[in-house]
């Protein structure tokens, strides 16, 4: 048995540190039992805002480069930093320069037609990562046996909407009368738009003859009316993706991943983390009840009744409290509440990221001038808006490890 000791979750440092007597790649390649699957889904802060700028940056401070040991090949930071130091481009910053990234064997990693062995590289930036990193690092040292992640996600989804579970749809007839109320809505729309976009050009023209300029003007594009059927499709899509990139990936573990000896696999948990979206257009309102019906559907889906749910709750802003009754506290209160329910105790857990908001990137971000007064130093921190945590590789390094020990309290 491998020994592992992980940093408390309450900790002020956050990554998961490897102490063992063997190579624990070696012991998952010997291992003969079941592959552990935990699929990890949400939208645009699950697929990963951590930049590698500010990481890169990070790395090369003696204060803060302990935080990513284990995101550095064979640890090396001196090594890390002169590989980019020499292949970074100083008069191209979109070329991208050569990180040597750590890569663990035992940890497998799907993510939207990417697959391969756990590393920096499967968020959305380019070269970037998202909780999955420290999660994978979390539940590979906890296992002997090869772990699997399969990330499904996608930026600016909504629960109520794209990621509506089955048991949540509506009727057909239902969603025929929302299509046709859109439809009149949008007619209406298209009747009266014209003549006031004449009126604004009109007013443009006339400023700009005025001040020697071109500001452009606006042109009318139309909306578009939907069927019913057209409408309908639209909710439930993400769900449906996702379950298909999970049915997909499982289907094709052995072309995907070499290192499978046919041992089978079993789908140990979920994560997700999801909620921005869902804070426009009444919402909100249903959230509690399609997260509850999500759990039950995705556990139903894929047959694993025992399957444990970790859910992230939104974090945005950090600490400070959030305006009683508003959207953003509803949802909050909705992903606390449903692990709470009876039904839901002992096998679902919510996990709070608010007490892991970057400091020092909010106070350049926030600061007199803002990020742009001082860009070098902000992405140094970060290199994102507040609803993407700003980008801030310490905070989601420090989600993905406490995703982890969520999950591991629940598997105990």
């Amino acid at each position: 048995m491998i020994i592992r000791r992980f940093l408390p979750l309450c900790a002020a440092v956050f990554f998961p540190l490897t102490v063992c007597a063997e190579n624990p790649d070696y012991a998952a390649a010997t291992s003969k039992d079941k592959v552990k699957v935990f699929i990890l889904a949400g939208q645009s802060n699950m697929e990963g805002r951590g930049f590698p700028e500010p990481l890169t940056w990070q790395v090369g401070q003696e204060k803060y480069r302990e935080r990513y040991t284990h995101f550095i090949k064979d640890g090396d930071y001196d090594a890390f930093t002169q590989k980019v130091k020499e292949t970074r481009d100083p008069t191209d910053s979109r070329k991208t320069p050569t990180y040597l990234w750590s890569t663990r064997h035992d940890v497998w990693i799907n993510y939207l037609g990417k697959h391969g062995d756990l590393t920096v590289g499967y968020g959305a930036p380019r070269e970037g990562f998202g909780p999955e990193y420290n999660f994978g690092h979390v539940m590979g040292n906890h296992y002997d046996e090869q772990v699997l992640l399969i990330k499904a996600s996608w930026g600016g989804r909504a629960l109520a909407r794209g990621f509506l579970p089955p048991s949540s749809m509506l009727s057909d007839a239902e969603y025929a009368k929302q299509a046709a109320a859109q439809n009149a809505a949008n007619k209406a729309w298209n009747d009266a738009e014209p003549a006031r976009i004449a009126a604004h050009n009109k007013r443009v023209a006339e400023q700009n003859k005025k001040d020697n300029k071109k500001r452009r003007l606006r042109k009318f594009k139309a909306r578009e009316m939907v069927t019913a059927e057209e409408y309908k499709s639209q909710f439930g899509k993400d769900y449906r993706n996702m379950v298909s990139e999970v049915h997909g990936c499982l289907g094709e573990i052995r072309e995907r991943f070499p290192g499978y000896k046919n041992q089978g696999y079993e789908i140990m948990g979920f994560v997700w983390f999801q909620g921005w979206n869902d804070q426009y257009q009444d919402r909100w309102l249903t959230y509690e009840k399609n997260m509850a019906n999500f759990i039950r559907d995705v556990r139903r889906e894929f047959k694993a009744p025992k399957m444990k749910f970790v859910v992230g709750q939104m974090g945005n802003d950090g600490m400070a409290p959030d305006k009683p009754g508003s959207p953003r506290d509803y949802i909050k209160k909705a992903q606390a509440g449903v692990p709470g329910q009876a039904e839901f105790k002992g096998n679902a857990i919510c996990v709070r990221t608010d007490r892991y908001w970057d400091m020092e990137a909010h106070a350049i971000y926030t600061g007199p001038g803002g990020w742009s007064k001082d860009a070098d130093k902000w992405r140094q921190f970060g290199n994102d808006r507040p609803y993407h945590y700003y980008g801030s590789p310490w905070l989601f390094a420090q989600v993905g490890t406490a995703f982890g020990e969520g999950m591991l309290e629940l598997l105990r």
